[in-house]
């Protein structure tokens, strides 16, 4: 195994007890943040992420948290289940504090006991985009960074990883 390997081994290793410790940190690294330079670590950042972490094995944002289901997505998905749009938002979804459909129950209801997403070819975009760590809603959305920080590996690495470049 290559050192790199290792390293980034070691950084994933109680991640989420690092995480919880690092959030005052990450949120001054969020606010002072030379934008440019972040982002253009973000892509390579991102990949190298994924290259260790595997969602299929974590699942944590499925498990905990939901995503926006926007009009499109409502229109796509409904009519992937052969639902009408009414009858989709009456059985699976609620409008949360901000106006945002989200799904009513935790797990997501699409989410299978081998982690895969019964919906995957027309999911939400928010979960296609997740955890957003190859765009620029990691720091334009310091809050939503912080949270994904808290339960996604992915989110956790890359912000350890631009900290550890600066």
């Amino acid at each position: 195994m290559n050192v790199l390997c290792t390293m980034a081994e070691d950084l994933l290793n109680n991640w989420e007890k690092k995480s919880a410790a690092h959030q005052k940190e990450y949120k001054r690294f969020l606010q002072r943040a030379d934008k440019n330079k972040a982002l253009k670590q973000l892509p390579d950042l991102h990949d190298k992420a994924f290259e260790k972490v595997d969602c299929l094995q974590c699942a944590n944002c499925c498990k905990n948290y939901s995503p926006r289901f926007k009009t499109p997505d409502i229109k796509r998905i409904s009519k992937h289940l052969g639902m009408k749009e009414g009858v989709f938002i009456e059985q699976y979804l609620n409008l949360d504090d901000e106006g945002d459909y989200v799904v009513k129950t935790k797990p997501c209801p699409f989410l299978g006991t081998d982690n895969y997403c019964s919906i995957y070819e027309v999911r939400p975009s928010d979960c296609e985009r997740f955890p957003y760590t190859d765009e620029d809603v990691l720091l334009k959305r310091p809050h939503l960074t912080l949270k994904n920080s808290s339960f996604c590996p992915i989110t956790y690495f890359v912000l350890e990883k631009l900290i550890a470049s600066k």
